[in-house]
């Protein structure tokens, strides 16, 4: 007998709406990835083809989080299970 998880999975990506999902699952971890100090600064936008663009809501902060898009990234495919993000974009 299939788990729950597997059937959903399976389910998702017959219907074609499992990339969708997962890109939607990166808008709502990034807070908890992000932390509690940076996510108060910035606001997930959207991904597009890997590439999430994050608002940055001033530019200190945003030469900051230059320094640590690599670690970001590799927090958000951890966090998610999977490569969904593959670049961080700071608007």
């Amino acid at each position: 007998m299939k788990q729950l998880g597997e059937i959903i999975r399976a389910t998702l990506k017959e219907l074609g709406i499992e990339k969708p999902i997962q890109q939607y699952e990166a808008l709502v971890v990034w807070p908890k990835v992000a932390g509690e100090k940076i996510a108060a600064v910035t606001e997930p936008r959207h991904i597009i083809n890997g590439k999430l663009f994050i608002k940055v809501h001033n530019a200190a902060w945003r030469n900051e989080l230059i320094f640590h898009r690599s670690e970001l990234i590799r927090k958000m495919n951890q966090q998610i299970g999977r490569t969904v993000v593959r670049e961080i974009i700071l608007i």
